[in-house]
C-alpha cells in the first residue's frame, strides 16, 4: 500500500502476459513501481495537488491529462512522476523505462523527507 494516498490502497500487481513478453511485463512493472513510490515522496513534500496532480500534468480529481500537458520529450530524461499526452508525442515502453528518472528536485524532496517515520 502506498501510505501517501489517504488510506486508499495503491497496490499494484505484476501483469504477467499483458504485453506479450516477460521483458515487456518486467519493464512495465519497474516503471509502475518507481512511479507509485514517487507518490509517497510527492505527497509528503507537496501534498495532494503535487502527488495526485502528477506535478501539474493531470486533474487532481479525475486524473485526466490537462490540455496543457505536453507529449513525451523528444530526447533526454522523462519525469517518472508526470503524465504525458501521447497524442502529442509518443514514447514506446522501452524508451519510457530507459529514460524515466526521478528529477533532481524529487531526489532532494526524498532526502529532505528522510526523517519520515513510516507507519506499518
Amino acid at each position: 500500500m502506498n501510505p501517501a494516498i489517504l488510506g486508499i490502497d495503491a497496490s499494484f500487481i505484476y501483469n504477467k502476459g499483458y504485453y506479450g513478453t516477460r521483458e515487456e511485463d518486467d519493464a512495465d512493472f519497474m516503471l509502475v513501481a518507481a512511479h507509485e513510490f514517487g507518490h509517497s515522496v510527492l505527497m509528503y513534500a507537496g501534498g495532494l495537488s503535487l502527488s495526485w496532480g502528477h506535478k501539474g500534468s493531470t486533474n487532481v480529481v479525475t486524473q485526466s491529462i490537462k490540455s496543457s500537458t505536453p507529449g513525451y520529450p523528444e530526447k533526454g530524461s522523462i519525469d517518472v512522476m508526470k503524465y504525458y499526452d501521447q497524442d502529442k508525442v509518443r514514447a514506446n515502453l522501452f524508451r519510457r523505462v530507459r529514460d524515466s528518472a526521478a528529477m533532481s528536485i524529487d531526489v532532494k524532496r526524498l532526502i529532505w523527507g528522510a526523517s519520515i517515520k513510516w507507519s506499518k
